[in-house]
């Protein structure tokens, strides 16, 4: 799942929330005692009356005893048990609500290397206080908001600390099992879960939905999602095999199927292309299935249920195609990277939406060309207070655990790492990394010793620096010519905070003679540094990092200002806006600059600025008072030069 700002461009859907957040805040209460067993297997036997936000369930945990214990402990809270039995015999327990778990006192004694099963009856207890963004089990009705919510929906959403508000378990990432779950609802309604649809059966005016997930599982992958829903297929052929296909399924209400405002049918129409693209680059895909099912309302934007992502309604919005595109391409590549190998703790989060933003680019990269996936790692750039942050372990610096850090700071990192190692050595990266933790779980170390054994380096300075370490390099540089001894010298300071680290990257400075271009490559790695070169005649301008390999902001030089080495668009803010929003672009050169806002269909319909701009960067306010909701596009043409944003206005 990735920190996901969506944008609902039909004023139909929610006016009264303007941006949706994949909101998957830390929780208190987690217990951090190590258990005496290894999950081996989950069976769970839900009953959904769908009238209201009762859940009852019947829960098998079969375990491996790892350690000497006379006691078992589970995550759960919220719950109220009716029966716990071990190997078939009645068991007491008690409830330990400010760890948020349940310790069980078996009635026989078992010993390292037995194998138990335990069984618990349970139900949904309806006195608890839950926050609204903190259910576990989420059930509306139409009449929650009238228009907007069509038919009776419930389901789960468990990240990163939830899966215990609907079923006892073991509710860290770091325990992976396989699992069944069997999900009961009145005829009328269709069950989607993780893994493979095994059973229906039909009796009594229930029906019963069985689903059978045959690898390695994290609790808070494990999901329930059910309304009057209609479904239809696509089919992936596997690059491995293409007689051999994976079924990818859709959950949508009816009417969200190929409507005129809410289209699944045109949202979900690249899925197979981005299976087949993501498994030329990350490895066959790796489940029995895949899909998709669109749930509203939704706290979260998208949420990567393993072989099953639950997706904002708005993400189907006839208006939002294809802004959305990056939602559906993030939370599928989240089945290689989360699903298929998981962060072993939320403290290498990263591990999982880093991968997945970048992911994003990717995809973009194949799809649409290197200038897309140049514009995608462009809009990933905010430099706020949380990139201040190391991304690793998020929640010990107090910062949020989905925040922007560890989605678009830390696929910066990834789009930094396959500049320093090059484009082939990047995948094989990806593919031992996914050999070596497969169906399994990984950590930062974990991560950063594949990439040191297939390079054949030490990388420490640079996980230290970008994934351990605060901050960012911010650098300031001046350039001067001495005609005396022929000799072209580059000044480059390092001016971010002292307690952030100095930067040790590569760095490509491209040089423009009258005689021609030349590349040079030094490494910097002090707070100041001069760079010394002889070249056959005076340079006329220099581009620091033309090939923007290296996170980072360019600042004015102390007692100088900052002369553009390329024309840059940056993105507007604030962004969504309503009316008020600042545009910036920086010139290289003196030009005539034309600055239009156009339309989805590529239309002008205003123009903010047609004059001739000077060297240097242009602030220019705008007002859309007079545009509708929805996303626009701001274009910057100077002479042959053409760069372009998408923009929000958001009533």
């Amino acid at each position: 799942m990735r920190v996901l700002q969506i944008i609902l461009i039909c004023a139909t859907l929610q006016p009264a929330a303007t941006q949706i957040l994949e909101n998957k805040a830390p929780r208190a209460g987690i217990a951090a005692t190590a258990k005496p067993y290894d999950v081996l297997h989950y069976a769970v036997d839900a009953k959904l009356g769908m009238i209201d936000n009762s859940f009852s369930g019947r829960m098998t945990i079969t375990v491996l005893i790892t350690q000497p214990t006379d006691t078992l402990w589970f995550h759960s809270v919220g719950l109220l048990f009716d029966s716990v039995r071990v190997e078939g015999l009645g068991a007491g327990y008690r409830f330990y609500p400010s760890d948020e778990r349940v310790t069980i006192y078996p009635a026989i004694r078992f010993f390292v290397g037995e194998t138990l099963t335990v069984f618990i009856s349970y139900m949904r207890d309806p006195g608890f206080p839950r926050p609204e963004e903190r259910q576990g089990y989420y059930y509306y009705q139409p009449s929650w908001q009238p228009g907007f919510v069509l038919a009776n929906i419930g389901y789960t959403m468990s990240e990163p600390y939830d899966a215990r508000l609907w079923m006892p378990c073991y509710d860290l990432p770091d325990d992976k099992a396989t699992c069944d779950i069997s999900v009961t609802v009145p005829q009328g309604y269709v069950a989607g879960s993780n893994g493979r649809l095994v059973a229906v059966a039909t009796q009594g005016g229930l029906v019963q939905f069985r689903w059978q997930e045959e690898y390695p599982i994290a609790t808070y992958l494990m999901c329930i999602t059910a309304s009057e829903y209609s479904t239809f297929s696509h089919f992936y052929h596997k690059i491995s095999n293409s007689a051999d296909s994976v079924e990818v399924k859709y959950y949508c209400w009816p009417e969200d199927s190929a409507g005129s405002s809410f289209s699944a049918v045109l949202a979900f129409q690249k899925t197979t292309l981005m299976m087949e693209r993501f498994s030329r680059m990350f490895g066959e895909f790796p489940f029995e299935k895949y899909g998709m099912a669109v749930v509203y309302p939704f706290f979260a934007g998208a949420m990567e249920h393993q072989t099953l992502t639950s997706m904002h309604r708005s993400i189907v919005s006839v208006a939002g195609y294809p802004y959305y595109e990056y939602v559906i391409a993030h939370e599928l590549a989240h089945q290689w990277w989360g699903d298929l190998v998981t962060c072993q703790s939320f403290a290498d989060i990263w591990l999982n939406e880093g991968f997945a933003s970048y992911a994003e680019a990717l995809w973009n990269e194949a799809e649409y060309g290197n200038a897309s996936y140049e514009q995608k790692m462009e809009s990933f750039l905010v430099f706020n207070a949380t990139w201040g942050g190391a991304i690793y372990d998020p929640e010990s610096q107090g910062l949020p655990i989905f925040g922007s850090n560890v989605y678009h700071k830390a696929a910066w990192v990834m789009h930094m790492l396959r500049r320093l190692v090059g484009d082939s050595t990047f995948f094989n990266i990806l593919e031992n990394y996914r050999t070596a933790h497969a169906y399994s779980t990984a950590t930062t170390s974990d991560f950063q010793s594949v990439v040191d054994s297939t390079t054949g380096q030490n990388y420490d300075w640079f996980f230290d620096e970008w994934i351990r370490g605060h901050g960012w390099p911010k650098y300031a540089y001046t350039s001067s010519w001495n005609a005396g001894t022929q000799t072209y010298s580059v000044d480059v300071s390092q001016v971010q905070d002292s307690l952030w680290p100095t930067f040790r990257m590569p760095l490509e400075l491209r040089v423009f003679t009258p005689a021609g271009m030349i590349v040079y490559s030094v490494v910097d790695s002090l707070r100041f540094q001069t760079f010394e070169f002889r070249p056959v005649t005076r340079p006329d301008s220099l581009q620091f990092d033309p090939r923007n390999a290296i996170l980072k902001q360019i600042v004015r030089q102390p007692g100088g200002d900052r002369i553009p080495e390329d024309f840059r668009l940056y993105q507007n803010y604030p962004n969504p806006f309503n009316p008020e929003t600042t545009i910036e672009f920086d010139l290289p050169r003196t030009s005539r600059v034309r600055v239009d806002v156009l339309d989805l269909l590529g239309r002008r319909i205003d123009t903010i600025l047609d004059e001739l701009k000077p060297v240097g960067t242009v602030r220019l306010h705008y007002s859309g008072s007079g545009l509708a909701s929805g996303v626009y596009f701001v274009r910057l043409q100077a002479g042959e030069v053409t760069r372009i944003k998408k923009m929000m206005i958001l009533r």
